[in-house]
């Protein structure tokens, strides 16, 4: 995913339309401060991009449901000419979350999912976890701080030893995990501490993973071909835009002092004359 920040000589004549005729007699090199301004508001532009990717809001009050450090580490900032700025994200989620993802049946990537399970009757099922943050988590989904209250008290449950190999309904070895389970949230607990039945369906089983200071919340749900069909769809998301508000707050914050760059270099030329 790219995205040339446009400063560069054409824009002279955008910072001060006047003088269009006047930088046709120059070249970029007769603009030293233009080109540390330019610099500078490039920099700029991929600060507000990288904290755009790690869960600042941009200007329209949205933010990245799921901030990611990966992301972010995949930002480029690249100077192609003298004057002129390109950024790029080398991740293959960066123009989804630019542009937007359609809607999508999570269904029909069964058949080729790597860690595909077959029935008994030959349909094929995947074993989901689903992740729930901390009341205040920014990013995930934040449990009701009453079933943060029953969640936190639960026995951790632990990943026991190294992984061995099993091999996938769809042909790929993939590791098989032991576990020790304990206290898993029950239905009866969230229904005796007044949850109704949509919240007790949604936290039913959640259980407490890790060890003391590093602590993750998981409840597990099976995807199948028997799903019913409207089920397990993700809802079509619109572009968030992160690397468009970036170039457009920054060529916005950094075109007084472009100006005044390009007032000094315009100086120093008539000094030098």
């Amino acid at each position: 995913m790219d995205a040339t920040l446009t400063i560069r000589w054409g824009n002279l004549g955008l910072v001060q339309p006047d003088l269009e005729t006047l930088v046709a007699f120059l070249g970029p090199g007769d603009f030293p401060e233009y080109a540390r301004a330019a610099e500078e508001v490039a920099e700029n532009a991929e600060r507000l991009y990288r904290g755009y990717c790690l869960g600042e809001p941009t200007p329209s009050g949205r933010a990245l449901q799921r901030p990611s450090g990966a992301l972010a580490r995949s930002i480029r900032r690249e100077s192609t000419d003298l004057l002129l700025w390109a950024l790029r994200n080398e991740s293959p989620y960066a123009e989804g979350l630019e542009q937007g993802f359609p809607d999508r049946d999570l269904k029909k990537s069964l058949p080729t999912a790597p860690k595909a399970r077959r029935a008994k009757d030959g349909s094929l099922y995947l074993i989901i976890p689903l992740r729930h943050g901390v009341p205040g988590t920014r990013g995930l989904s934040p449990m009701l701080t009453e079933v943060y209250r029953l969640a936190r008290v639960l026995q951790h449950s632990r990943v026991l030893g190294a992984p061995s190999l099993r091999t996938s309904a769809t042909g790929v070895d993939v590791p098989r995990f032991a576990y020790r389970w304990n206290g898993p949230l029950s239905a009866q607990a969230l229904a005796a501490a007044g949850h109704d039945a949509e919240t007790t369906g949604r936290y039913q089983g959640l259980v407490r993973m890790g060890r003391k200071g590093h602590t993750t919340y998981l409840t597990f749900r099976v995807m199948s071909q028997k799903s019913p069909a409207g089920s397990w769809i993700r809802p079509a998301t619109p572009g968030l835009w992160p690397m468009r508000w970036a170039v457009e707050v920054a060529w916005s914050e950094g075109t007084p002092r472009l100006e005044e760059a390009l007032e000094a270099d315009l100086l120093g030329i008539l000094e030098m004359d």
